[in-house]
């Protein structure tokens, strides 16, 4: 698997409930015998008793009380702001009855606007001659995936739940030097709506968020007039209890079900842009129909090379074209590249969505692409038989799977045949294929090729493993059979001559001093670094200590010989590493490893690859890239999100599908392999659906499970029954939601005396 493009797989309480002014009325003008301290800091203004005495259950006397007035002599003199805890501390509240007065204290207070407590449930004086910092309104932004008030970050919280988009009053204080932003209030909601599914219960219909930045129940103030249940919703937030948002049902997204609906259910909640702006349309339609070679005599002209694409069956954008022949001491190995710089430029448009979207995003009824057709599908695209321009990418690989040169320029090309994977595997297989003598022949140096830098990429240590997907079959928009993704050496021929096209990029642009983003991949950090260890331990095999590097994972999974399961340890390295983006700064990416990393080759559905070809443009008409580093900062960002956004939507539609696919199967028993391991349970894939499941501790018998991480297994304290990584089991399908992806199993022939409701199962669920 070209690491390049690896996969990796409580609300907080809610507001206090308003209280009517008669709470703080009824407080008002009662002393407090037992202040701390007076604003100066100075002695407690009065003494305790020498004689110490119980306190009642209740206070018998009104002195007893605290103070509005006192209440704020303690936030006021605090060095920082004060939760619940500590305010009882600092009031010595810690019988009943006082806590309930400090409560009852702090609701009316917080209504009358004297008080005001933060998202993180922290309580300030509302009075801004009181605070070190006053008060501002403003409106909240996300920014790379994290709230933003202003330019100031805000802190995580746990009491308000809150959006981008959200109007809100915060304090910004400076915490260790660096400034912050406290949410004391939500003042509007977002008008952005959240999406989610319809779920009819009684006379209580609540929605099941689907939107990513918020998880979970969304109450509605009034049943719909609309839906019905299942259907995907969109919901105006107006407000949030101790349970969550509340909000009505403003529009129907998709009243469908199959592959359509978990399509545009999931790019609704995603916020994928999928209509294209006037404007847009306009400057597509523009662009000539087709290309004229006579009018770009400036060029290179490749027109009699016998360039072909390789791509999957199904295909529609071809953005790489490739060629070889042999050269002395090697092969001249060529990739052209569908030149999208010429015609989407920089400010405009077409590059204004292209931005936006970041990436297209495959699923499997749909494209949604990041370029119009008319330019993904059509000019852009290398069809065979038809002139196109490209970027070229000339290299010379030695016998021994180097670049030892390489030369970018600009030329006019054409396809000779529009090849797939199937057909060059049966080349590589037979030696055969029934193509030109040109194309035969330059496929025959191809693989010639393909094999020297088969070695050099062993040579360095890069990372390769088979897939374990399943790629599904639709007929009707409904899942009919789900089959597993083959990876062929005509796949990893493509991805060799790509990931040396995009090397060289990067060496092209260090070489001139030109900025572009690199595609970043950093080794395995923290946990995830040791739970890898702990998992090659139970196995036997030895991780080395220190920093991991690819050459070390190969070892150990060479110590694992041809085991059944060696597939499973691969995904668990899958799963270790951290998240390749992009970014100005050159960390180089560990999977491959190579010290320098670019995206060359498909700036048809990357704005990444976009961004490299105009650098490489810049360079040969010896320009300015007319992007400074803050902006390529920003850039990277965005396109690191779509690219993550793009991911989570092809995965949630997948899952989806999955579970509709067995969800008529309800009570049937599976074969399964254990693919996690959890404090509460087993994640359980069901074998040949490439879905997995959740098999919970409290399912797993009557006994007390222990997590034990180091072996990767539950183990029971009396049975001393085990259930480790790779384990084959055979569990019942239970209930199904597929909308969250989600499988709920049971062990298919419990032990005597299972069950999820006993004090040890009740134990484990907590």
């Amino acid at each position: 698997m070209d690491l390049n493009h690896a996969r990796l797989p409580i609300p907080p309480p809610g507001l206090l409930n308003n209280r009517s002014d008669l709470d703080l009325a009824a407080l008002a003008g009662n002393g407090w015998r037992n202040l701390l301290k007076s604003r100066s800091g100075c002695q407690t203004m009065h003494h305790s008793p020498k004689k110490p005495r119980k306190t009642p259950s209740k206070r018998s006397r009104e002195s007893d009380r605290l103070t509005g007035h006192e209440l704020k002599e303690v936030l006021r003199d605090a060095p920082s702001p004060l939760g619940w805890r500590e305010l009882v501390a600092a009031t010595h509240s810690e019988s009943g009855g006082a806590r309930k007065d400090l409560r009852r204290l702090l609701r009316g207070m917080t209504v009358n606007g004297e008080i005001n407590q933060d998202h993180r449930g922290w309580y300030h004086l509302a009075d801004a001659r009181d605070n070190a910092t006053s008060a501002r309104i403003g409106v909240l932004e996300r920014r790379a995936g994290v709230l933003y008030f202003g330019e100031v970050l805000v802190e995580p919280g746990r009491r308000l739940r809150l959006r981008a988009g959200d109007r809100v009053e915060a304090l910004v204080h400076t915490e260790q030097g660096k400034a912050q932003a406290r949410v004391l209030r939500v003042v509007e909601y977002s008008a952005e709506t959240l999406i989610g599914e319809l779920k009819w219960h009684s006379r209580y219909p609540y929605v099941e968020s689907l939107s990513p930045e918020y998880k979970g129940r969304i109450a509605l103030i009034d049943p719909p007039d609309v839906g019905r249940h299942g259907d995907t919703v969109a919901v105006r937030i107006l407000g949030q209890d101790r349970r969550g948002f509340t909000g009505l049902v403003q529009s129907i997204i998709s009243a469908n079900r199959g592959a359509a609906h978990a399509a545009q259910t999931l790019l609704a909640s995603h916020g994928v842009p999928c209509d294209w702006p006037q404007a847009t349309v306009q400057s597509a339609q523009r662009l000539p129909r087709s290309v004229q070679p006579a009018r770009h005599d400036d060029r290179h002209d490749l027109m009699a090379l016998p360039l072909v694409t390789i791509d999957g069956e199904t295909a529609r954008d071809f953005d790489d074209a490739v060629f070889a022949e042999a050269r002395r001491g090697g092969w001249r190995l060529v990739v052209a590249i569908a030149d999208v710089a010429h015609y989407v430029k920089i400010g405009g448009a077409l590059d204004a969505c292209a931005f936006e979207r970041g990436n297209s995003v495959y699923l499997p009824d749909r494209v949604i692409p990041m370029l119009p057709e008319a330019l993904s599908n059509h000019l852009c695209s290398l069809r065979a038989d038809e002139p196109r321009l490209a970027m070229v990418c000339e290299m010379h690989i030695s016998r021994q799977g180097n670049v030892t040169g390489y030369e970018f320029y600009e030329a006019v090309i054409r396809s000779w045949q529009r090849l797939t994977y199937a057909r060059v595997q049966e080349y590589l297989d037979t030696g055969a294929l029934d193509v030109e003598p040109e194309v035969s022949h330059s496929l025959g140096h191809l693989k010639d090729a393909f094999a020297a830098l088969k070695i050099a990429r062993e040579s360095r240590g890069a990372l390769d493993f088979e897939t374990h997907e399943g790629v599904l079959e639709l007929a009707d928009g409904m899942v009919c059979a789900i089959h597993p993704v083959i990876r062929t050496d005509a796949h990893r021929l493509i991805e060799e001559a790509m990931i040396s096209a995009n090397v060289c990029a990067a060496r092209f642009l260090e070489q001139n001093s030109t900025r572009a983003l690199y595609r970043v991949h950093e080794p395995p950090k923290g946990d995830k670094a040791e739970q890898l260890r702990q998992a090659f331990a139970a196995a036997g095999v030895r991780l080395a200590r220190g920093k991991l590097n690819p050459e070390s994972i190969r070892k150990a999974l060479r110590h694992l010989g041809e085991r059944k399961d060696r597939w499973i340890f691969e995904m668990l390295i899958l799963r270790s590493l951290t998240r390749a983006m992009y970014s100005p700064t050159n960390k180089g990416h560990f999977g491959l490893a190579l010290p320098r990393y670019m995206h060359f080759t498909s700036p048809i559905r990357r704005y990444a690859d976009l961004v490299v070809h105009r650098a490489i443009k810049a360079v040969l008409h010896g320009r300015s890239t007319a992007v400074t580093d803050a902006w390529l900062v920003g850039c990277g960002e965005q396109v690191s999100m779509t690219e993550r956004r793009a991911e989570a939507v092809g995965w949630g539609v997948e899952g989806w599908l999955k579970c509709e696919y067995v969800a008529d199967r309800v009570g049937e028993v599976f074969a399964g392999v254990v693919m996690g391991v959890t404090e509460f349970g087993l994640f359980v894939e069901l074998s040949g659906f490439y879905v997995q499941g959740l098999l919970h501790i409290s399912e797993l018998g009557g006994d007390y499970f222990q997590y034990q991480p180091v072996a990767q297994a539950l183990v029971g304290d009396r049975s001393g029954r085990r259930f480790a990584l790779g384990d084959r089991l055979e569990v019942r399908l239970v209930e199904v939601q597929p909308s969250l992806g989600r499988l709920d199993l049971q062990l298919a022939h419990a032990k005597p005396g299972a069950s999820s409701t006993g004090r040890r199962g009740k134990r484990a669920r907590r």
